[in-house]
């Protein structure tokens, strides 16, 4: 089976310059460039079904550059972002290859997701794939466990260290929908130590322990409204400690939550309103270069005038307890509202 879509969006930056915080790191995940329409994602994917199976997806685009798992290139507009083979043998599906994390309500496919803009959880919280081996087994009809090994986050290359494990569990019924998921393992602290071990301490290593904790419900209340939380928190027990200014001041033991909650509405067949409200907590500055608490509020309506056609209009406020962004004469602020308009079309 073949399928994909072709991902398309216009941003403005309202009360900021732009997308990034003030020392030049995006603070929006993909839709990062301020007041240009932009080509998300040429999405391609090969898929094939049975007891001997496997998929292979292919992303053209902006999207491709933030996903591109180390040490493939990350400003060529290409990225492999999952290729596996899977078997199934009675109530056991085994996936070897590069194939999509556990953790996070949302994910890299735009159509799947509720809202345009991605979360702060999903750019900051959790990993994008994983490249190494997993296994599902199917206990029960509502009831799974998933276990896997792997090179870590976003690596298509390990770290030298121990590998990456994972543990998986799942529920579902009519209405609830339940995961839990943790990872647990050694991890490149971040890519500029990694690429540049000169710039750290003497006996500084590249890499070191990370563990996550995921999970996400999502209840049915009835056939209009959907509800979701997600819960993260992470550890890495070296890492660069930045300050409100993102001047980095020692290192040390880093660590960050999150969580998130949707609330949507399918007002019709084709009509739906989805709100997210989250926030982050990243103390040490280790995932957002800024020691902060970040917050959002997005509000996001979606028409689908048929089943291969999607557009999206949202409106979307950020805050955080320092000022990591700058307005439109470069001072320093601690808000961001935006607009975005996104247009999808699936084949």
């Amino acid at each position: 089976m073949t399928t994909g879509f072709v991902d398309t969006s216009w941003s403005k930056a309202g009360t900021s310059r732009s997308f990034q915080f003030g020392d030049g790191t995006n603070s929006r995940v993909f839709d990062n460039i301020n007041g240009q329409p932009m080509l998300n994602n040429l999405n391609l994917q090969l898929i094939k079904n049975g007891p001997i199976g496997g998929k292979v997806e292919l992303s053209f685009g902006q999207d491709a550059d933030i996903i591109a798992s180390y040490p493939t290139a990350n400003n060529n507009s290409f990225d492999v972002t999952y290729a596996y083979v899977s078997g199934t043998v009675g109530p056991v599906t085994a996936i070897v290859g590069k194939f999509a994390t556990l953790a996070g309500a949302e994910v890299i496919e735009s159509p799947s997701d509720l809202n345009f803009s991605r979360s702060i959880l999903f750019g900051y919280a959790v990993p994008f794939t994983h490249t190494g081996a997993r296994a599902t087994w199917t206990a029960t009809p509502t009831f799974s466990v998933i276990a896997g090994i792997n090179n870590g986050w976003d690596n298509t290359k390990g770290s030298g260290g121990p590998k990456t494990g994972e543990l998986g569990l799942a529920y579902n019924n009519k209405n609830l929908t339940w995961t839990a998921q943790g990872y647990s393992g050694t991890e490149r602290i971040n890519n500029l130590a990694w690429s540049r071990p000169f710039l750290f301490p003497p006996g500084f290593d590249t890499a070191s322990h990370r563990s996550l904790f995921d999970s996400v419900a999502t209840y049915k209340f009835g056939p209009v409204l959907t509800g979701i939380l997600n819960y993260d928190r992470g550890t890495q027990s070296v890492a660069p400690i930045a300050d409100s200014t993102a001047a980095v001041i020692g290192f040390g033991r880093a660590n960050w939550a999150g969580l998130a909650g949707y609330l949507s509405a399918a007002l019709t067949a084709k009509f739906t309103v989805t709100g997210r409200y989250e926030q982050f907590n990243d103390p040490q500055g280790y995932r957002t270069t800024y020691a902060q608490r970040w917050n959002e509020g997005t509000l996001t309506f979606a028409y689908a005038p048929t089943s291969s056609l999607l557009f999206r209009a949202e409106v979307r406020g950020d805050h955080s307890t320092v000022m990591p962004w700058l307005d439109g004469n470069g001072l320093p602020i601690n808000h961001m509202s935006s607009l975005g308009l996104e247009a999808i079309a699936k084949f």
